[in-house]
């Protein structure tokens, strides 16, 4: 039996009360009539005779009646441990596996849920064994089943709930592995988890044998309630010149209960800058548009929150705001006339994830000075420079920058002589005229390539409607990303130094192909311009779980560096250190130990499919994990109130109080009969 509140057993100190009435003398004097006391002396009544009990029952009665009061504002209970999982005889192995993923944290799950673990723990026998798993996306287990029990209360003590996603297959999985190399012939496993639909995938390939017994306590509660915010879109703009960003939140609420008026606020670098409310109905989502303001010179922490709820995790979203990431693209052309680049110009003018910055050079007046800074440079039909301006190119390419030929019209091939023809991936000869049979097509293309994965997907795109009829043979044998049907190259890359060039053997307007009037040419040209200058959009978050690439951070090539977690805390990181696992939302920020300066920035968030509490019946749980052939394993399901809650149900608090009632009621009935008959005497 347990006590809810088991301070107020100090109210037995009460018991002193009818031992001091008890034993307290109370003389009783009988008033005598006398005529007259002129003539008496007075003296003192003293008693000499020492007191004892003379009422044992109606002692007896008050004195129960102080301890059942005490023992009712005590709230009694009685414990689980009687119930046993089972009444099989001999002694068996254990394995608790408990759900660690963040959903946990809702309200009180995880004290439940490791309450529950301590009961599960009591129940065992001095000869059976035991083994914690806790679990989120990936399994932790304390091992092979023991008889310690304080070293699984010492893990238990130790475990936190953490940020990963629910999936119960590979705790499921260890658990069995983990009983399998236990000599004991009885088995069982204790599931204990709040149940989410999303941990549980109805092709997850595991059974257990019929010499597995399944129980599982249930931490899951009907009309959970949770508004998350699971994504931030930010819509980039210019004006004046300056970059500004308009953020728009992207929320949602899971569960029965509306949200009214819910406070939502974006913070930089710590700062409030923008605020809005928004009311969701049940199982709705909605987006909060943020007013625009001018993106920060710098890499800043920005934060959109939403007013606490009972799952406050998900309530807070991290990304990080960038300056910059604009594409410079130079577009050299063979003479005066800008016609010919028209339809690139106009194709890159519209892009703005990233914008490509254009500008336009004739190839008489290109000068080395134009090439600098410039990760892209476009030879639309134009010949190569020479002297310093070649050279410069070809270290622009060699540095980690992109060319990209287009063998038109004007394209000739004497003026690929020499070193310039070194940067070709192979001769290109006198255009094909394919106008006779109604233009070529594009027949192959490597989707697999960064250029055309975008269009790898069933509504992609479809670059086989675009004719070609004229285009040049290039005797390329390596690196050919697209063929005409006739098995001439359309496009091939060669790689030199760090960076890429592609060669194009049409046009880029309407003269030799109707490519550009296709749907597929805007994207198809963004794709290739961002492939060959190497950029990569940084992504303005990351989900726990994943890895931070560092592979591309020249500094921490060169020294140590140190990672500042979202806690504070530090670490040290290797150098040649190629990434970094991030474990838990916030910011993480690597610091180069040479130059301390910011290396990288990155904002985590948890997974939002966490965030949706729904759950699944145990039961049907239970019926995946034994079918398929095998006997059913007993299972059993259990509630796994707290403290306060196993106390409520029982309600023992009653009866005793009641019974002290009685007892006093008892109690004036007798002392009233035991007076009258001493006043009767």
């Amino acid at each position: 039996m347990g006590l809810l509140t088991p301070a107020f057993l100090a109210g037995l100190a009460a018991l002193v009360v009818p031992i001091l009435v008890h034993l307290t003398h109370r003389p009783r004097s009988d008033t005598i009539a006398f005529p007259s006391l002129m003539f008496l002396q007075r003296i003192p009544y003293r008693s000499v005779r020492r007191q004892s009990l003379r009422h044992w029952l109606l002692f007896a009665l008050r004195s129960a009646a102080f301890a059942l009061l005490a023992l009712a504002f005590a709230r009694p209970f009685f414990g689980t441990s009687s119930r046993a999982a089972t009444v099989t005889a001999g002694a068996r192995a254990r394995v608790i596996v408990l759900d660690r993923s963040f959903s946990m944290q809702y309200h009180d799950h995880w004290k439940k849920g490791v309450e529950a673990a301590r009961r599960k723990l009591a129940e065992l026998g001095g000869q059976d064994t035991a083994s914690l798993v806790l679990f989120d996306r990936t399994p932790e287990s304390t091992g092979e089943p023991t008889t310690d029990r304080a070293r699984l209360l010492a893990a238990l003590d130790a475990a936190r709930p953490g940020f990963g996603v629910t999936r119960y297959a590979p705790a499921l999985r260890l658990a069995q592995e983990t009983l399998e190399a236990s000599p004991l012939a009885r088995r069982e496993i204790v599931l204990i988890s709040d149940f989410q639909k999303v941990g549980w995938e109805g092709g997850d390939d595991v059974r257990l044998p019929s010499s597995t017994t399944l129980t599982w306590v249930d931490l899951s509660e009907k009309g959970a309630s949770n508004v998350a915010i699971t994504g931030v879109d930010l819509e980039r703009d210019y004006v004046g010149g300056r970059e500004r960003v308009i953020p728009a939140a992207r929320l949602v609420s899971k569960g029965p209960r509306p949200v009214s008026d819910l406070e939502v606020t974006l913070e930089v670098d710590g700062r409030p800058v923008r605020q809005q409310r928004v009311s969701l109905g049940p199982n709705t989502s909605a987006t909060v548009l943020f007013d625009a303001f001018p993106l920060p010179p710098a890499a800043a922490r920005a934060t959109v929150r939403a007013a606490g709820d009972s799952l406050a995790t998900d309530d807070a979203f991290h990304f990080v705001l960038a300056p910059g990431g604009d594409v410079p693209v130079l577009i050299v052309e063979a003479g005066p006339s800008r016609d010919r680049s028209l339809y690139l110009r106009r194709a890159l003018a519209i892009g703005h994830r990233p914008r490509f910055r254009v500008e336009t050079r004739e190839a008489a007046r290109l000068s080395a000075d134009d090439l600098a800074a410039r990760p892209v440079v476009v030879l639309d039909e134009a010949a190569p420079p020479s002297g310093a301006t070649g050279r410069r190119l070809r270290e622009l390419v060699q540095d980690g920058g992109g060319l990209f030929v287009v063998l038109g019209e004007q394209a000739a091939a004497t003026s690929w002589q020499g070193e310039a023809a070194g940067l070709l991936p192979g001769a290109f000869g006198p255009a094909v005229d394919r106008s006779s049979d109604w233009g070529g097509t594009l027949a192959a293309v490597d989707y697999a390539h960064a250029v055309f994965e975008v269009f790898r997907g069933p509504h992609g795109g479809d670059f086989s409607t675009a004719r070609f009829f004229r285009y040049r043979p290039l005797a390329a044998t390596e690196g050919v990303l697209a063929r005409f049907d006739d098995g001439g190259v359309a496009l091939a890359e060669k790689t030199v130094g760090k960076g890429h060039v592609l060669v194009w053997t049409s046009t880029l307007d309407a003269s030799w192909n109707d490519l550009p009037l296709q749907p597929v040419f805007l994207p198809f040209l963004h794709r290739l311009v961002q492939h060959a200058a190497g950029h990569v959009e940084a992504p303005p978050w990351h989900t726990v779980g994943e890895a931070l690439d560092l592979s591309s951070d020249k500094a921490l090539r060169l020294a140590d560096a140190v990672v500042i977690g979202p806690s504070g805390e530090k670490s040290r990181l290797a150098a040649g250190s190629k990434g970094l696992e991030l474990t838990a939302p916030g910011f993480y920020e690597v610091r180069s130990l040479e130059t301390s300066a910011p290396v990288q920035l990155a904002a985590v968030n948890v997974d939002p499919a966490e965030s949706d509490l729904a759950a699944l019946d145990p039961e049907e749980l239970a019926g995946t994990l034994t079918r398929a052939g095998h006997e059913a394993a007993a299972r059993r399901t259990e509630p796994a109130p707290t403290t306060e809650e196993h106390e409520g149900r029982q309600a023992l608090w009653r009866g005793v109080l009641m019974a002290a009632f009685v007892l006093l009621a008892a109690e004036t009935v007798l002392s009233n009969r035991l007076s009258a008959r001493a006043g009767a005497k």
